[in-house]
């Protein structure tokens, strides 16, 4: 068998991305003044010192507490009429204001509503017992 021919290397990116020593040091020279073979260093600015921040301290406290509400992500299961009754309320809101709120702040909302109602109704005497019987109440 006859021996391949060398691979004739031509650069697909030649020209420009590698330069000859003399043509960077003479670029160098005409955007310094000064020669790269010597040993002159180039005029560099002197550096200049940040402006001083004067550190006061406030009387304002950075770290209190804010009113509002931390959210915390957490899953439910709900039913899917209850689903639905939520789509509804969301689609009139959007009728009304032109704005689609999301799912999350009507849900809390209602949540808010329930609570404040078990509250105010742990608040109130029961005259029931838990099995049902009433129980008389004597004034004295």
């Amino acid at each position: 068998m006859p021996k391949r021919a060398p691979i004739e290397y031509t650069p697909a990116f030649g020209g420009g991305v590698f330069r000859a020593k003399e043509v960077v040091a003479e670029e160098f020279a005409a955007t310094t003044g000064d020669d790269p073979d010597t040993n002159a260093t180039a005029k560099v600015p002197a550096p200049v010192a940040p402006p001083v921040q004067i550190r006061e301290r406030t009387v304002e406290r950075t770290n209190g507490r804010t009113v509002e509400r931390t959210v915390v992500r957490h899953s439910f299961d709900i039913g899917q009429d209850q689903l639905v009754a939520l789509a509804e309320i969301q689609m009139t809101q959007f009728q009304e204001t032109g704005r689609k709120p999301k799912l999350g702040p009507l849900v809390q909302e209602a949540l808010d509503a329930y609570i404040a109602k078990q509250r105010k109704r742990t608040n109130e005497r029961m005259n029931e017992r838990s099995n049902g019987r009433t129980v008389e109440q004597t004034g004295e």
